[in-house]
């Protein structure tokens, strides 16, 4: 499919993610358009839209950051000190990177400055992301490396739903084999968990994988809400969800693979609520005693007081 193509100058080479970990991304915006991805807010960010989750031209457009090597010397020291997230916001094995070439210098620069650990994000397929091999296997001699290969299904039609652009179930697979035969540590990531056969998934993947699986439920459902009303209405009741994704746990878990597995039980979910608000209570509590012992000092009872009147 066409796309519209810019370069720009980027003003960092590296945003913030999750805790304390970084991300780099070459590319603003992504060809493969999946219907459920949470970089579709870039949209909106970069001006396309005026509402955050808005589709509209998503997919059809691509930004790639024509200095982002030279901002990495300039915050090397940061690098250093982080795990970095490389393609989290997009994907850095997209067709157009063999003729751009944005990757290799990127992995370059990490060899002579290694990160605490580099995770790399795609769901490109085998042709394209042979080609770095040999360089994360270079940068695998002095840092941990990873990469996370996104696949949510083993059926596809389901991929024809919700990836119509990616690349194919068959090309993923050879390319998480890949990077498996190499040597390169993998993990599979099914997040969001598609409909599927657990047992057909598993048994086509588990082999190809040295870590583990991280297995989640639609996060923005709101973008996919339509689609799967369409094709799969049992896929809205979160009891036919939890069912999947337990099965398909089970399934590589019998086959020796580690799973990552985010329940959508609403007991569960109500326990980590209850524990997250315990927690914030915890800390708010900690800061209102050390504010009121700067207060008055050493005298216990009216410690006391003020802190029951803030709590």
């Amino acid at each position: 499919m066409p796309f519209t193509l810019k370069p720009i100058a980027a003003l960092h080479a590296l945003s913030s993610t999750y805790g304390k970990n970084i991300a780099v991304n070459p590319y603003q915006g992504c060809v493969f358009a999946c219907e459920f991805c949470s970089a579709i807010k870039m949209n909106f960010f970069t001006g396309r839209t005026k509402e955050k989750w808005d589709k509209t031209g998503w997919g059809n457009w691509l930004d790639y950051k024509t200095n982002l090597v030279e901002l990495l010397y300039k915050e090397r020291e940061k690098v250093k000190k982080s795990k970095i997230y490389f393609g989290n916001a997009t994907d850095i094995y997209m067709p157009i990177e063999q003729k751009l070439r944005l990757v290799p210098p990127i992995l370059e620069f990490f060899i002579d400055n290694p990160p605490l650990e580099l995770e790399v994000q795609t769901r490109g397929t085998s042709r394209d992301v042979k080609r770095d091999i040999p360089l994360l296997q270079e940068l695998a001699k002095k840092t941990s490396v990873l990469v996370s290969y996104s696949i949510h299904t083993d059926r596809d039609d389901v991929k024809r739903i919700f990836e119509p652009k990616a690349p194919s179930l068959l090309e993923r697979t050879r390319g998480l084999q890949a990077y498996f035969d190499a040597g390169i540590e993998t993990r599979l990531s099914c997040m969001p968990i598609l409909p599927l056969n657990a047992e057909i998934f598993a048994a086509n993947l588990a082999p190809f994988i040295t870590k583990r699986v991280w297995i989640a439920s639609m996060h923005h459902k709101q973008l996919t809400q339509d689609l799967f009303k369409k094709h799969f209405p049992e896929w809205l009741d979160e009891r036919h969800v939890e069912t999947g994704m337990k099965q398909t746990r089970e399934a590589f878990q019998a086959r020796g693979v580690g799973c990552f597995y985010n329940s959508l039980a609403p007991a569960a979910k109500r326990m980590r609520y209850e524990k997250r608000e315990a927690k914030i209570v915890e800390r708010k509590n900690k800061i209102n005693r050390k504010t009121v012992e700067k207060i008055v000092g050493g005298n216990t009872a009216r410690q006391q007081s003020l802190f029951d009147l803030q709590v």
